[in-house]
């Protein structure tokens, strides 16, 4: 057997059981909530869902925190949540830790907390405008200058 072939049937293992490949379905969603409800207060909690569902552990904690969980505040980002990531993001401490960033803002908030996705989205998406908008003005700057140098 080769060693790709052993590395991909170890990853998609549980159990013994082979794992489903992906996107998640709104009855495997469901289900995870309502498994998640009865198996809270255990420490391997994702470990007893992952055998119900034939999925990984990780894969389904990732998809219940950051996509399931009802404490989530889907609503745009405030402006002083826009600036403190802008802040945090800036800081070498903080450079790239989504986690710790998406910690740092849903500190003190009412309606619910951030998630890592959500805080590193607004980033990514943030820097991809910015990166577009620098190209662009490159490129007009650089486009006057060849005018001036066929003028002159």
């Amino acid at each position: 057997m080769s060693s790709y072939r052993k590395r991909k049937s170890k990853i998609n293992s549980v159990g013994g059981k082979n794992t489903k490949p992906g996107s998640y379905t709104n009855e495997e969603d469901a289900l995870i909530i309502k498994l998640y409800d009865q198996y809270m207060g255990e420490t391997n909690k994702w470990k007893i869902i992952a055998v119900k569902l034939y999925r990984g552990h990780k894969s389904i904690r990732e998809r219940y925190v950051n996509h399931l969980d009802p404490t989530i505040d889907r609503s745009d980002f405030t402006n002083e949540e826009k600036n403190e990531i802008n802040n945090l993001q800036n800081n070498p401490e903080y450079f790239r830790k989504w986690a710790e960033i998406a910690k740092r803002i849903s500190v003190n908030r009412k309606q619910g907390r951030r998630t890592e996705l959500q805080v590193k989205n607004y980033w990514n998406s943030k820097d991809r405008t910015q990166k577009r908008k620098n190209k662009r003005s490159y490129e007009r700057i650089h486009n006057i200058m060849n005018i001036n140098h066929i003028v002159n």
